[in-house]
């Protein structure tokens, strides 16, 4: 017999063990009514007594659907501080469930994480831990990525941030996270938060200790290339060019301030860091920061333009000199023209990059200018174009005059 005073740290981990049993045994159910009585959370008695009955019905899918009512009927009760107990064992038991009880285990799970969305915001962060730390588990993966889907759906800057706390240094299992929101339904609302989050990234240094102000360089490094990585992979999964087309004005002035920012830098972090840090140095001296960068833009560009005019960056040795500090200037002008004759010179894209004229970084100002003299460049040609145009349109209008 479960005594109350059990219920209050022990009450998740027992719905979770007894709920995953409802699906086909109704001693567990029976069980189950008694201890949510005696959480003071009781089913009403006809609910319970007719779905006893339909746990009856050999049916599968009758059964799946009463699995479903159990659900939504037992998740409501479970307090938002056990929700992380009361997952962990819910997914314990896949280890010793059929096949097919899985599917009903798994049912318990969304319907908990849709059912109480509203409850669980506080615990996003853990339950994400929780569902991350089953990944391994290869059979499950499917139903895991659909949890982490649900998760992000209610939920989408406490998963994004969750996320993006695992570092530069993604695992496989954190990288199929990523890709799998890029191909859901939320792929470009998941990509508008991390190009937000990469806009704001640097902005709140506090302090003029030359120290604390190093440090939060060496941190603002990592955040801006771990973010960067999480928009290459959620843009190497996304279905739709032309929303990401859209989103490009805001996502090129991004990615192209950093590599401005990291252009030249070969180390983000002291000789006093710590092993793990040092373990990351070393990774990253693998490729440079502003390469990392530049990376992301030609993926991102490769997704919105025609391949003539990658192939056209790639002829001009544009990603080449972007990295180098004496040809970067050289390499903007390229990009610019490329991106002005591809139709992708938006009057938005223009306005987010004119702030930088006036910048306090003389990197991004050097960036700016090339960019600005390039569409001023072409806007000169066009102009001395439709100029030559009318005057030789004046001669054939003499021309047929006088014939």
């Amino acid at each position: 017999m479960v005594h109350r005073g059990r219920p209050c740290k022990q009450f998740g981990c027992l719905v979770g063990l007894l709920g995953t049993l409802s699906s086909d045994r109704q001693e567990a159910w029976v069980c189950l009514d008694y201890l949510l009585q005696m959480q003071d959370k009781t089913v009403k008695a006809d609910e319970s007594r007719c779905l006893c009955e339909e746990l009856n019905n050999p049916g599968t899918k009758t059964q799946m659907e009463t699995c479903t009512k159990i659900g939504k009927a037992v998740c409501k009760c479970i307090p938002p501080a056990q929700a992380t107990d009361f997952l962990t064992a819910v997914l314990d038991s896949l280890l010793r469930v059929t096949p097919r009880r899985a599917r009903a285990v798994w049912k318990w799970v969304f319907v908990f994480l849709v059912e109480c969305r509203k409850e669980i915001l506080q615990e996003v962060p853990k339950i994400l831990n929780t569902l991350c730390a089953y990944m391994q588990q290869s059979t499950h993966r499917p139903f895991l990525l659909r949890a982490v889907f649900l998760l992000a759906r209610f939920h989408r800057e406490p998963v994004i941030s969750s996320l993006l706390q695992k570092g530069l240094l993604m695992d496989s299992d954190t990288v199929e996270l990523w890709r799998s929101l890029g191909r859901s339904i939320l792929g470009i609302q998941v990509l508008r938060c991390l190009v937000e989050k990469l806009n704001r990234a640097g902005n709140n240094r506090r302090g003029t200790d030359s120290s604390a102000c190093e440090q939060h360089n060496r941190q603002t490094a990592l955040e801006t290339l771990t973010i960067t990585r999480a928009i290459s992979e959620v843009v190497l999964s996304l279905g739709s060019t032309e929303e990401l087309r859209q989103l490009l004005p805001h996502l090129l002035p991004s990615l192209l301030r950093w590599a401005s920012e990291t252009l030249g830098e070969e180390r983000l972090l002291s000789p006093t860091s710590s092993w793990r840090q040092l373990f990351l140095e070393g990774w990253v001296l693998e490729e440079k920061p502003c390469r990392i960068f530049l990376s992301a833009i030609e993926l991102v560009l490769g997704k919105c333009v025609a391949q003539k005019w990658m192939q056209l960056l790639l002829n001009r040795a544009v990603w080449a000199r972007l990295e180098d500090p004496l040809a970067h200037p050289e390499g903007v002008c390229l990009l610019s023209g490329v991106l002005l004759r591809a139709g992708l010179v938006s009057p938005c894209l223009v306005k987010n990059l004119l702030p930088w004229l006036d910048s306090c970084s003389v990197k991004l100002r050097v960036t700016a200018a090339a960019f600005f003299a390039e569409l001023e460049r072409a806007e000169r040609e066009l102009k001395a174009v439709k100029e030559t145009a009318a005057e030789v349109n004046s001669w054939r209008r003499n021309m047929r005059r006088r014939s």
